[in-house]
């Protein structure tokens, strides 16, 4: 079906295959039925050497995590949260994008435990990702008298790197978007996002602001409160990238 979809030249097949493709993980299937069908969505997402069969595959994802949360295992509970989590490390932005969303969404519909299992693990390992891929100086990126700009293969797949951790703290801040007072781990997971990877060029400062700027405008009616949450030097950082971004 993943094939039919990019078969151009019949526009009717590619309607029918997105179509049933979107609704496999409707079929409803009894207990241990359906492990087939995760490990092949898993597998796509992580294997398939077209982006768009991996962006695709994000949504049946998603979809069958939220209809069969109560009747999955826990190992494969944790096999879709692993896969989403690795794909945002994906050479291809829209996938990054994609998994971020569903990783925020999986989140936000899991029982409570489970939550905070996996916030806690998250987090720990996108911190670690973020702090442990520094990137370099630019008088070591371009020594003097080397004559070119262009991004070593090292460089990008730092800045790669640094974009998932990114992408994946900003999905654990968003998947609380209205919770007020916000979760004791927020205040330091938007700190650490803006005192390690705010100044980072290109497309990881813009997602990191971006990140800051939405927390920010979903709580402007809960603001005195929330800001609360916050050390003085935490909701000053956060009020000086906000001010710097927004007369930029």
């Amino acid at each position: 079906m993943l094939h039919m979809m990019d078969i151009k030249e019949d526009q009717e097949l590619q309607g029918l295959a997105y179509h049933v493709f979107r609704h496999l993980p409707n079929i409803p299937h009894r207990l241990g039925e359906d492990s087939e069908l995760i490990a092949s969505l898993i597998r796509i997402g992580t294997q398939s050497p077209l982006w768009h069969q991996r962006l695709r595959v994000l949504i049946n994802m998603q979809v069958i995590y939220f209809r069969r949360l109560f009747l999955l295992s826990q190992e494969q509970q944790r096999s879709l949260y692993d896969c989403v989590a690795g794909m945002l490390q994906d050479g291809q932005l829209e996938v990054r994008l994609g998994a971020a969303s569903t990783l925020s969404g999986m989140i936000r519909c899991s029982p409570q435990a489970l939550r905070t299992v996996m916030v806690n693990d998250l987090n720990t390992a996108f911190k670690k990702m973020l702090i442990d891929s520094p990137l370099p100086k630019k008088s070591r990126m371009n020594p003097a008298g080397s004559g070119t700009n262009t991004p070593t293969p090292e460089h990008a797949r730092l800045v790669l790197t640094r974009h998932a951790a990114v992408l994946g703290l900003g999905a654990l801040v968003q998947a609380f978007p209205y919770a007020s007072p916000p979760p004791t781990w927020i205040p330091e997971v938007l700190a650490t996002l803006a005192n390690k990877a705010n100044n980072d060029p290109g497309m990881v400062g813009k997602s990191v602001k971006t990140i800051l700027s939405d927390f920010r405008k979903t709580r402007q009616d809960t603001w005195q409160m929330d800001s609360k949450a916050f050390t003085q030097e935490q909701a000053a950082d956060l009020e000086g990238i906000l001010y710097k971004s927004y007369f930029a």
